[in-house]
This record gives C-alpha cells, sequence and structure tokens, in this order.
C-alpha cells in the first residue's frame, strides 16, 4: 500500500502537518510496510504555470520542478490525502500553483503521458481559524476537483474550523485527530 500526503501549507510544523502525521501514524500501526511519501508545497520547488499550453502537444511540462515527482507519487498511490489551510477562503498559492502545474497530467489533457493505472482513493482536509464552515467548503470542493481531474475518487471529507495554530488544534479538536488517525489505521 502506497499513501502520498501533501501538506498544502506554507509551513510545514503547524496544523496541516499534525493532521497528516496522525494520518500516518494511523497507517504505519497496522502496516509498518506501507510506503508513505509526504510533501509540503511551501518546501517544494514549484513554479507558476506559463499558460505556454506547451503540455497540450507534447504531454510534458517545459519548467524542470517538483511537480513531475509529485503527481509521479499521487498518480502510483492508492490513498492520496491533501490537507490545506484557509488563506481568504481558498487554497494557498502554493497548493494552487501545484494544482494548476498538473495540467499537463489531468485529464482535460489528451496529450498526458502520466495517467494512474489503478484506482486511487482522496481524502481531503480543510483547515480554518474561523468558524464559517462555507469557507472550509470552498477549499474541500478545490481538493475534489483536482481529484477528480486526476482520477481520484474522493472517499473523505473533513472540515475543521476555529484552528488558527496547533495549539487551537491540539486543545480543541482531539477528535478529529483521532478521526484522521483511524483513517489511517483503517486502510489495508
Amino acid at each position: 500500500m502506497k499513501a502520498t500526503c501533501i501538506n498544502g501549507s506554507a509551513r510545514n510544523n503547524g496544523s496541516c502537518a499534525h493532521l497528516i502525521e496522525s494520518f500516518i501514524s494511523g497507517i504505519k500501526s497496522k502496516n509498518k510496510n506501507a510506503e508513505v511519501v509526504q510533501y509540503c508545497v511551501g518546501d517544494a520547488d514549484l513554479h507558476f504555470c506559463k499558460g505556454c499550453k506547451k503540455c497540450y502537444i507534447d504531454g510534458e511540462c517545459v519548467q524542470n520542478d517538483d511537480v513531475k515527482k509529485i503527481v509521479g507519487d499521487i498518480l502510483t498511490s492508492d490513498i492520496v490525502l491533501i490537507a490545506a489551510p484557509s488563506y481568504w477562503a481558498d487554497v494557498p498559492a502554493q497548493l494552487k500553483t501545484l494544482f494548476d502545474r498538473t495540467t499537463p497530467y489531468g485529464d482535460t489533457n489528451p496529450k498526458r503521458i502520466l495517467k494512474a493505472e489503478k484506482s486511487i482513493k482522496g481524502i481531503a482536509i480543510a483547515v480554518r481559524a474561523g468558524m464559517r464552515e462555507q469557507e472550509n467548503e470552498l477549499i474541500l470542493n478545490a481538493i475534489e476537483h483536482y481529484f477528480g481531474h486526476l482520477g481520484i475518487e474522493t472517499i473523505k471529507r473533513i472540515s475543521i474550523t476555529q484552528t488558527d495554530t496547533l495549539n487551537d488544534l491540539l486543545e480543541n479538536h482531539a477528535d478529529e485527530i483521532k478521526q484522521i488517525y483511524e483513517l489511517g489505521k483503517s486502510l489495508p
């Protein structure tokens, strides 16, 4: 079993990172041999899409950064988890850059050369400081939309509100952290 976890935050040590670690702990508690790949978009080398459309000609992007490696891991996984904080009721720019740069490998590109060879399941997590669920719904919808273009079936959407800091998460969301741990543990 292979899992790819993407921290959609600019920070590699906040709430999204903690939730991903909980998920990975759940996986490893049951399956010590599971392959788990983890990325933080804030640490990745991601360049903005140039809109040149060369990928529609040969299925490749003209840029050479971490995108092809990340997408390669996504498309060879059994499960993909993306956790993103709310930046003005949307995904952070770093995660949006990954989404945009996946155009060469999405189902709208007839020349794509990388695609999933098996069924992949997806988990979307949104975390925000405020109370309004509607803003997290926008983020969850963006992640699910991304999954859809890669042929990934979303099996779980988790919304966590009132979480501005990691301490907020730890002090007020033990049930959600446990739910994410158990979700990892329930995988084959």
